[in-house]
């Protein structure tokens, strides 16, 4: 049967190859542009996750707001007019029991390590140029460990923050506003606090203009000292052995405390919402392009058919049934699929490596080029798509054709 199905495709070579390329432009299409998409998408959440984590831990908000303060000091029953509605913090937001957190997140098998944090605002200073940014206090090599930052030190080194001592990486937007390298000394004030001169040991570069000049790195130590809150933990980073648990861990660790727990599809809920967006119109894209050519195959098939109805009529009479007369149509069905869909694979993996070659004039993820994804998964949704656009628009037109007897050929000529 496969003999005969690839005989009557090439016996109307226009067509089937007209047909082949529908299919091919529909894979490359889709390739390509979730190529480009998924590239954009790792780079942003690569970003995101060395400014968050898989899940952060931090203390709960402190909020004092007109629903608290009456459930706490009035009944229920009792009416209340406020001048003045209550509102603010009672408290800065801290952890309740870093040390208990630790014993948590040291006994689960899916924490592949955490950092502790204390994020605070200060201001720098450096003769009469000042700028205000906020410092995050750390330990360097836990950071490392859950995080890419050392990618982004464009000079000196994150590690070079682990001995503590008053040293600093700053963002490099911040340091060619101070004038200042590494090497040199910066004063760093907390606020009523009194300057303590920093050892600028790295320049950072995250590529946002808006970040290098906001962001600054300590050692935890040297961070608590600055703002004389010893022991204070904001938050703590941590990092799992499986990304795709961190819902499920979130929501199971808040329970354990009245601290704020978050993984980090939470934590960026604008984020995630535009990827869903990009998903939804890639997923078209596929799905409209694949609808065409599906009824360039239906076209082919029902007029191949119409064509060939004296060789169905023949291979009845000799015998082949319509089990048989079915198979036909559909071997030319998965092979135009088939074909199409590698042809566009390879037509889509060149488009992509060539978006990728582009240069696109500024520096984003370590590189002047455009950012592309190879991931498997796009070949293997595309190169699907392909086969079964194809097998269902084969459907009708051997359903058709297997129905057929010598009879009715015979008298429809």
């Amino acid at each position: 049967m496969l003999f005969l199905a690839f005989k009557q495709l090439f016996s109307k070579k226009k067509q089937t190859f007209l047909i082949l390329l529908g299919v091919s432009f529909g894979t490359m299409l889709f390739v390509s542009i979730s190529g480009v998409q998924l590239g954009f998408r790792e780079y942003m959440i690569k970003a995101l996750l060395n400014n968050t984590a898989h899940i952060i831990i931090s203390g709960a908000d402190n909020e004092v707001n007109e629903k608290r303060v009456r459930e706490r000091i009035f009944s229920s029953d009792q009416l209340v007019s406020w001048i003045t509605p209550p509102s603010g913090k009672r408290d800065e937001s801290k952890l309740e029991n870093y040390p208990g957190w630790v014993q948590i997140l040291k006994a689960s098998p899916d924490v592949y390590d955490f950092s502790p944090r204390l994020s605070i605002h200060v201001m720098l200073k450096r003769g009469s140029v000042t700028s205000n940014l906020s410092l995050v206090g750390s330990l360097p090599r836990r950071q490392l460990r859950i995080s890419d930052l050392s990618d982004y030190i464009v000079e000196g080194k994150f590690e070079n923050l682990a001995s503590g001592g008053n040293k600093v990486v700053l963002g490099i937007g911040v340091a060619k506003d101070l004038g200042v390298r590494v090497g040199q000394f910066v004063d760093i004030i907390s606020g009523e606090n009194d300057a303590i001169p920093f050892k600028v040991v790295g320049l950072s570069k995250f590529g946002d203009d808006r970040t290098d000049k906001s962001l600054a790195f300590a050692h935890l130590a040297d961070v608590q000292k600055l703002n004389r809150t010893p022991g204070r933990v904001s938050e703590v980073a941590v990092a799992l052995n499986d990304i795709d648990k961190s819902e499920e861990l979130a929501q199971l660790w808040s329970m354990f405390s009245r601290d704020k727990v978050e993984d980090w599809k939470s934590a960026s809920k604008m984020f995630m919402e535009m990827i869903k967006m990009q998903d939804i119109v890639r997923f078209f894209i596929m799905f409209s392009v694949l609808i065409v050519a599906a009824f360039g195959i239906y076209n082919v098939l029902s007029i191949m058919i119409n064509q060939k109805k004296k060789e169905i009529a023949i291979l009845r009479s000799v015998g082949y049934g319509p089990q048989k007369i079915l198979e036909l149509i559909m071997y030319q069905g998965f092979f135009l699929g088939f074909s199409g869909g590698l042809l566009g694979m390879l037509m889509g993996f060149l488009v992509t490596y060539g978006v990728g070659s582009i240069d696109i004039g500024f520096e984003l993820g370590g590189s002047n080029h455009m950012l592309v994804s190879y991931d498997r998964s796009i070949y293997f949704a595309a190169f699907t798509a392909a086969v079964f656009a194809s097998l269902l628009a084969s459907i009708i037109p051997a359903y058709s054709a297997s129905k057929m007897t010598p009879i009715d050929i015979i008298r429809g000529q």
